[in-house]
């Protein structure tokens, strides 16, 4: 089998010529990381590729990088991204985000190629801007549990309300980040919410020395998330770019998202046009209505058929998807009461 049928395979709904063209490895890093570390996957073209450079200064250590083009002389030249970072080269036209292969299709083949057990999909105009390294080495033995039971590690982003920022403005620490917050320097940005709202709770984040859950889980919520590489459901590839697609997969299975009471990452100013136009962003939204429902209906009889639908792994199910099981009608979930099969007969 060839390469390309290989590719198209993995990707079905991607365009053959763009699936032929992936180079996985297209530049190998030279360090090989332990498995039970965590890699950054993240994907920049030629325009965001001083954003790779930024995030690797932040994360020296193992990265999954979804590149379109650049010099293979450039990353010969600079230790962090030859030491820690692994290039996927991705070819499609444009510079922007593609149905011929798209955003979520490349989380997945980084995921994929990850040499980690742990993966952190980051975008590239995010830093991880505390000590993650240091949280994660200190508690390397209840993260592991958690990650291997499905659940979800979120740090909650912030980002400056100016857009002239220096490196020495970015917080180090937790306390550093509340002091901006208090002056009015940065603000949480729960994407789709108002400033300082959203799931990630802010009030409770700021008190919080524990890990916490969500407690008001929406559908549209996609916070940063460390998760487990291998028992995720993987990304649906329909959209251009969505996480909170694949994050809505997870908790509908019945994981658990945990916000980090230390860690967070910093959403840097970006002065790039968007990613995904105003129009994508409609047919986006009107694709995720009704990959919501398809959602609720799939993993509801899936639970059923595994005999969980009483059990408290379906309690996420039960909440976030209530009324699109009674409008898709009874004996959906769980055993009907009755069955009535009903004839016509047409007599000429």
């Amino acid at each position: 089998m060839t390469h390309g049928l290989k590719m198209h395979k993995l990707f079905s709904k991607s365009y053959y010529d763009a699936a032929k063209n992936i180079q996985p490895f297209w530049l190998k890093a030279s360090n090989t990381p332990s498995n039970d570390q965590v890699s950054i996957i993240t994907a920049v073209t030629a325009k965001t590729w001083p954003n790779l450079l930024r995030l690797t200064v932040y994360w020296d250590g193992a990265q999954d990088e979804l590149s379109m083009e650049r010099l293979e002389q450039e990353y010969r030249e600079i230790p962090e991204l030859y030491n820690n970072v692994d290039l996927h080269l991705v070819r499609v036209p444009g510079e922007k985000p593609s149905v011929l292969f798209p955003r979520n299709a490349e989380r997945n083949l980084a995921r994929l190629l990850s040499r980690t057990e742990y993966i952190m999909d980051v975008p590239s105009d995010m830093i991880p801007a505390s000590d993650l390294r240091r949280t994660l080495e200190a508690n390397k033995k209840k993260i592991k549990e958690l990650l291997e039971a499905g659940d979800l590690l979120a740090l909650p982003t912030f980002t400056f309300r100016e857009k002239d920022v220096q490196k020495e403005d970015i917080p180090v620490d937790k306390g550093h980040l509340i002091n901006n917050l208090h002056e009015g320097k940065m603000v949480l940005n729960d994407k789709h919410w108002k400033e300082n709202e959203g799931p990630t709770d802010l009030d409770k984040w700021i008190d919080a020395n524990t890990l916490y859950s969500i407690e008001k889980y929406e559908f549209h919520y996609e916070p940063v998330v460390i998760e487990s590489k291998t028992v995720q459901p993987w990304c649906s590839e329909r959209f251009l770019d969505s996480r909170a697609a694949c994050i809505f997969s997870s908790y509908l299975q019945g994981n658990e998202i945990y916000v980090m009471p230390d860690d967070y990452v910093v959403q840097m100013p970006d002065n790039h046009a968007p990613e995904v136009s105003d129009f994508d962003h409609v047919v986006e939204n009107r694709i995720y209505a009704k990959f919501y429902w398809e959602q609720c209906v799939h993993h509801a009889r899936q639970l059923d058929a595994l005999g969980l639908w009483n059990n408290p792994r379906s309690r996420h199910i039960r909440s976030q998807c209530s009324r699109v099981i009674q409008n898709w009608g009874k004996g959906l979930i769980g055993k009907p009461d009755c069955t009535f099969f009903i004839m016509f007969y047409r007599v000429n």
